[in-house]
């Protein structure tokens, strides 16, 4: 195998580095890990600290670690149908080799991506805890089982000081983690410690910037900080870096709503139907209509949440937050009752 590596200034189109490496096609893992050290150690620069593991510096199967990439590439994209096809993956590199930490890892967050698209927190999450205890079992130093394990404490067990525990011990294996950093700014939001939680937010912005998932988790812990021009803020800058994304627009709309803009909310709005299919993502704008006073535009398009809800996961929270504000509050009620049986996230 040939990997050449070119180190071009963007700007002005300048090379100014280039080398090839020659290796034989044996182990992916190691050859990477060798021509990473080998690239870093050429050009002279200390690098954030990447996420190593027992089980990455170990053989590794190459048939095994396809299906471990073409997993990540499926939940990448973010459908229905890619987290599926994700989920099947992961199995499949699995039964080839059932002690890969990073498979179940990464499974567990495939069933956790699963409630943003179809599934039921009840129906995935005892599944996300199942692959990502086996992926803590298997390799302890795996920062990124630990935050799996973290978010099911979190979201679904309601296990706080669990939840700490994991998200710590992430941070500890690896500070640089975006994900390890977010989970710990999510805890921190769920305590009500938002100082905190934004804190972390601005690390994991730190070290990837242009992670839209993560930006998109990140404005529900601006926005319940009640900073609304801060969400707004981020919201935009979110939907430059994906404008097809409708969960920021529905989150902006939400915030212009609290800060009384009618205008700009009805605008929001819209993206976020022209954009958006989610029913919670429906909920959510729902609820910006109602709050300036668009009743008729949010009972549509919650009635529209609603019947897909029948196919597809709907957050029973933000379904209460939509019919509070439409005055409806024997409905929000039974909504919440409803959210916490199902471990609305």
């Amino acid at each position: 195998m040939r990997v050449t590596a070119q180190l071009i200034e963007a700007r002005a189109q300048t090379h100014l580095w280039a080398e090839t490496y020659e290796r034989p096609l044996v182990d992916v893992l190691s050859i990477q890990k060798e021509i990473a050290e080998k690239i870093t150690h050429s050009l002279s620069i200390q690098l954030l600290p990447v996420e190593t593991s027992s089980s990455a510096n170990a053989h590794v199967n190459v048939e095994t670690y396809d299906k471990y990439l073409l997993g990540l590439h499926e939940l990448g994209e973010g459908t229905r149908e890619s987290v599926n096809k994700a989920i099947q993956y992961f199995q499949e590199g699995i039964a080839k080799d059932p002690k890969d930490a990073r498979l179940y890892s990464a499974l567990a967050e495939a069933y956790d991506a699963a409630t943003t698209y179809y599934s039921s927190p009840t129906e995935v999450m005892p599944r996300a805890r199942e692959a990502a205890l086996r992926a803590v079992e298997l390799d302890p130093n795996l920062a990124s089982a630990h935050v799996k394990l973290g978010y099911v404490h979190l979201f679904f067990d309601w296990n706080w000081p669990a939840a700490e525990m994991e998200f710590r011990r992430a941070l500890e294996i690896n500070p640089s983690l975006p994900e390890a950093q977010l989970g710990y700014a999510d805890y921190l939001a769920t305590l009500g410690r938002f100082d905190e939680a934004l804190s972390r937010v601005h690390q994991a912005y730190l070290y990837d910037p242009l992670a839209v998932e993560s930006r998109n988790e990140a404005l529900w812990i601006y926005y319940f900080s009640g900073r609304m021009p801060e969400t707004v803020e981020q919201c935009q800058k979110t939907i430059e870096l994906e404008p097809a994304a409708g969960i920021p627009y529905a989150i902006l709309a939400m915030a212009y709503a609290q800060m009384g803009k009618r205008p700009e909310t009805l605008r929001a709005a819209e993206d976020a139907i022209r954009v958006g299919n989610s029913p919670s993502g429906m909920a959510a704008t729902a609820s910006a209509f109602a709050r300036v006073g668009e009743s008729g535009k949010a009972k549509q398009l919650l009635s529209k949440a609603l019947e897909q809800a029948k196919q597809r996961y709907l957050c029973r929270f933000l379904v209460a937050a939509a019919y509070t504000e439409l005055g409806e509050n024997e409905k929000a009620l039974q909504s919440l009752e409803q959210a916490f049986l199902q471990r609305s996230t």
